[in-house]
């Protein structure tokens, strides 16, 4: 007699491979509104969880690129660092006009994004090895320029990025959701996201299908460092200014929002909309442990065990689509 519980449990584990993070949201914010429903139980409070989850969620959005093409990149949060570096100095000191200091951030995270993306695609190094090394490079740099001293006060144009609004919603929102709307549409239909899917999937049958891979590889470094730009940008002008501690540890906020949300280290498979999810969640995750008073020296530990659920549950995944035994 075929187990009729069976149909049932695999209804159970699809359910869970698919949505499980957007049912964790809502039981995050129940559970932590339940305790601290003056704090989570508001309008604004959920914008301003929103707020707090525009950065990692902005850069999420070109990771999710690089991680559904099977690479990686750890310098996110030092090039996020140098490239406000260069620009708050550019408006501070050289005198710069404000778009010229925000044109220089976005052209300062699309040119590291290109070196590394050349580095990957066309002298074959490890994603993991160069990106390690630029995020050294970078925020030594970042150092050298600033000689590691915070610098404040950011023109009104600036400020306005990070604490404006445009109507009722904030403008850090605004740019969150304009980021995930466009990627959407170019991973999910637009040619170029059936490419990154391809190479993600089997680089070798894509090569064989005429797909110029390290070409793909170059181009979605170099998307992703547009994305960080649009995420320094908000981060400048919400820090007022740059501070030698900006950025650190950030790479494994945004790798676990997408690992999170779904998008497999394998390659291959991921979608925007997990990332935002988990983006959001971490957002949760570190707003309740800054309500609770945790001491800092926890942070890394739930940021760990977090990092671990998220491999388990990449891994179940995979397992449930046939990709690992």
């Amino acid at each position: 007699m075929p187990n009729a519980g069976f149909p049932v449990r695999k209804k159970v584990a699809d359910f869970l491979t698919n949505y499980a993070i957007y049912v964790s949201i809502l039981f995050l914010f129940v559970t932590f509104g339940l305790f601290f429903p003056q704090a989570f139980f508001s309008i604004m409070n959920v914008r301003n969880i929103l707020i707090s989850a525009s950065v990692i969620g902005v850069m999420a959005v070109g990771m999710t690129f690089v991680i559904v093409t099977a690479n990686i990149d750890l310098s996110v949060g030092s090039v996020a660092y140098f490239a406000v570096a260069l620009g708050v100095l550019a408006m501070k000191r050289a005198g710069f006009h404000p778009l010229w200091g925000l044109l220089i951030i976005l052209m300062a995270t699309i040119g590291v994004g290109a070196v590394n993306g050349l580095q990957i695609s066309r002298l074959k190094m490890v994603p993991l090895i160069a990106t390690l090394a630029s995020m050294g490079i970078f925020r030594g740099l970042a150092f050298q320029f600033t000689d590691a001293a915070s610098i404040y006060g950011m023109p009104p144009l600036i400020s306005r990025l990070g604490i404006g609004f445009l109507g009722p919603i904030p403008i850090p929102v605004i740019l969150l959701i304009l980021s995930y709307v466009s990627a959407y549409y170019i991973l999910e239909k637009a040619r170029f996201g059936t490419y990154v899917y391809a190479v993600g999937g089997d680089r070798e049958a894509a090569f064989k299908a005429g797909i110029n891979v390290p070409h793909i590889i170059f181009l979605v470094y170099l998307l992703h460092g547009f994305f960080v730009g649009i995420a320094s940008l908000i981060l400048c002008a919400r820090m007022d200014g740059v501070v030698p501690a900006l950025g650190v540890g950030m790479e494994f906020d945004v790798i676990t929002a997408v690992i999170l949300g779904g998008t497999s280290f394998s390659g291959g498979v991921g979608n925007v909309w997990g990332s935002l999810a988990g983006a959001v969640i971490i957002t949760l995750i570190n707003t309740a442990l800054t309500i609770l008073n945790v001491s800092a020296f926890y942070y890394d530990i739930f940021k760990g065990s977090v990092i671990l659920l998220a491999v388990i549950l990449d891994t179940f995944r995979q397992r449930r689509l046939g990709i690992v035994s």
